[in-house]
């Protein structure tokens, strides 16, 4: 029997979004991705603790909530952690935590340092690196090698290249327009979901 581990599906919250208009969209979302990740830096502390609040009051348990860059929160709320930029350099004790790479430097550092989990991007194309190239899944392929800890792939995934990132050794993906952008988030969800199954022989 293949006891390899199901890959992961974490929706991350898109750029300037406003408070309800997340949420209308993660409500979908949250009874089928692995992780909801608050990312929206401008938020105040207060809506975030919003937004944490309603996504566990719909019944997600605490360890499927990621929230960018405020471990104190992640601490308070017993979330899965907080998620750092690659500029970061002093690191949480009092939560998980996982950074954004770039590199294979970048991920054997970031693992050395206590990280529980890896962003690699922007594998593909993306709207919100609009004019950058994308690093490709060589690229991915090399910083999953690199290290014991997860790598999720990031940077316009769709469902077909989640499978495509998933065969290169990452252990999920996250999303952002694919979830966000869609018409029914928790439809475009649905189909990801079975997707990686289906391809990882999961049923």
């Amino acid at each position: 029997m293949d006891n390899k581990p199901k890959p992961c599906i974490h929706a991350v919250s898109p750029p300037d979004i406003q408070l309800k208009a997340w949420w209308e969209k993660t409500r979908e979302l949250s009874g089928v991705v692995d992780y909801v990740h608050v990312r929206a830096p401008e938020w105040t502390r207060r809506e975030k603790e919003t937004a944490i609040g309603w996504v566990l009051k719909e019944g997600a348990a605490p360890k499927q909530l990621i929230i960018n860059d405020e471990p104190e929160l992640a601490a308070a709320y017993g979330l899965a952690g907080a998620h750092l930029p690659e500029r970061r350099t002093i690191y949480p004790v009092s939560a998980g935590w996982g950074q954004s790479v770039h590199s294979v430097e970048a991920a054997e550092k970031s693992e050395q340092q206590g990280a529980s989990w890896l962003y690699f991007g922007h594998v593909f194309a993306s709207g919100s690196k609009p004019g950058k190239s994308p690093r490709g899944l060589r690229a991915l392929e090399a910083v999953a090698k690199s290290v014991r800890i997860p790598v999720i792939a990031i940077g316009g995934i769709d469902a077909d290249k989640a499978v495509e990132c998933i065969n290169c050794g990452a252990s999920g993906v996250a999303a952002i327009a694919y979830f966000y952008e869609a018409a029914q988030p928790g439809k475009a969800a649905g189909k990801l979901r079975a997707r990686l199954r289906s391809d990882n022989n999961e049923g």
